[in-house]
């Protein structure tokens, strides 16, 4: 593997972390329409993140989309 594959992961890890510290600040804000939005900007990234499937479920939950909220708990708890 060449330095550009590392480079490339390390953005990406960056990206990953900067996006997840975004949703949580917006969650204590009780901005929980924005959250919702950047946790699912993270799973369209990365699908498999665990973290971001549990706060889009705490999100969906404040907003009263509770059959939604469940999904992405059961996602949570499938990955």
């Amino acid at each position: 593997m060449d330095i550009e594959y590392y480079r490339q992961e390390d953005e990406e890890a960056r990206s990953r972390r900067q996006l997840s510290e975004k949703a949580v600040e917006l969650a204590v804000q009780g901005r929980w329409e924005e959250a919702a939005t950047v946790n699912r900007n993270i799973i369209e990234q990365f699908s498999s993140d665990v973290e971001a499937y549990n706060r889009l479920g705490r999100a969906l939950t404040e907003l009263g989309d509770f059959a939604q909220a469940k999904q992405a708990y059961l996602k949570a708890l499938a990955l």
